[in-house]
């Protein structure tokens, strides 16, 4: 499974407009693919930069997401709710076994 994260540039967990980079962690093979985010300014744009990288899943948190950019993820990619702040963060609680969720919480993206 592949999940993507939205990070800066010392691999902290950021809104998706704030996100200089993409990382990929495959937790198959355990590898982690790194992307510059072209929507870099933007949610929309962003997960438009997620959307191409065809994830499975996407690691989010409150203030990652705002509506547009959930709606226009919603059924086309799953969602893995972290409590972390880091890649590392990330791939530790994917690790510990993390679910997936395919609706998230009004208040996971509410600005």
């Amino acid at each position: 499974m592949k999940i993507a994260i939205a990070h800066d540039k010392d691999k902290n967990i950021v809104p998706l407009q704030e996100a200089e980079s993409i990382a990929i962690y495959n937790d198959e093979d355990g590898s982690i693919k790194e992307y510059d985010n072209d929507g870099f300014g933007s949610k929309e744009a962003t997960m438009g930069s997620i959307l191409r990288l065809e994830p499975d899943a996407v690691a989010v948190k409150e203030g990652i997401l705002c509506p547009g950019s959930y709606m226009m993820s919603q059924g086309m990619i799953k969602y893995l709710v972290v409590e972390g702040n880091t890649v590392d963060n990330v791939i530790a609680e994917k690790k510990a076994g993390s679910e997936l969720a395919v609706w998230l919480d009004e208040s996971m993206y509410a600005e």
